[in-house]
């Protein structure tokens, strides 16, 4: 069971748990959590919005997305490139752990 867990591809559960988060959650609500130091501190950042931006296309509001964040549909787009690219990783490293062990 530990070694299970040990194989848990942590960057993987990160995007995946990130993005289930924004679905969640619902992108109209004024003050939302946020762990940017900048913007916790009252400086501008560049990436702030990009979180609720995902938020808005999840639910359906393009404009809205773009006008909290241009980049909301870049950034998503990479984001999934980079999980179907974890998932390939992950299926390929079992894959090979099987022929390896079965001969």
């Amino acid at each position: 069971m530990i070694k299970q867990i040990k194989n848990i591809d942590l960057e993987l559960l990160f995007w995946v748990g990130g993005l289930i988060y924004l679905l969640l959650i619902n992108p109209f609500e004024e003050q939302l959590f946020t762990l940017c130091p900048f913007h916790n501190l009252g400086i501008p950042c560049p990436g702030c919005g990009l979180g609720r931006s995902i938020s808005f296309i999840y639910h359906g509001n393009f404009i809205d997305s773009f006008n909290a964040h241009p980049l909301g549909f870049f950034a998503l787009t990479i984001i999934l490139y980079r999980i179907v690219q974890l998932v390939s990783n992950l299926f390929n490293s079992y894959k090979t752990k099987n022929e390896v062990s079965h001969g």
